[in-house]
């Protein structure tokens, strides 16, 4: 197996320190030119940014690509409450540790405004 530089920067962007997203706090999106707004739980948070958990079988991975900038709106507590919208750039998308939901993606996104 290849040591490809691209692989290992992805693996560092996981390692920094990681903070349980508070409960129920979510984002929601519509990405490139598609009409859906999708919605995913908040997994996790780091000083450089959030992760969401992706289905590999969910077709918003057709539409977004690591370095992708978008509006997205961030719910903090629950669906309901009133969310924020943010420029946040798609920082990875990368698999889970091995053994931890290996049927999902890990996207990685970071607030830019």
């Amino acid at each position: 197996m290849k040591n490809n530089p691209e692989d290992k920067e992805k693996m560092n962007l996981r390692i920094e320190t990681r903070t349980e997203s508070p409960r129920d706090a979510s984002v929601e999106f519509t990405p490139g030119d598609t009409k859906m707004a999708y919605h995913f739980k908040l997994r996790d948070f780091s000083s450089k940014g959030l992760c969401i958990m992706v289905r590999k079988d969910s077709k918003v991975l057709k539409y977004i690509k690591t370095g992708d900038v978008l509006s997205m709106r961030y719910h903090p507590d629950e669906a309901t409450a009133n969310p924020v919208s943010h420029k946040t750039q798609i920082k990875h998308i990368s698999e889970p540790e091995f053994g931890k939901q290996q049927d999902h993606m890990l996207v990685g996104l970071l607030i830019l405004e």
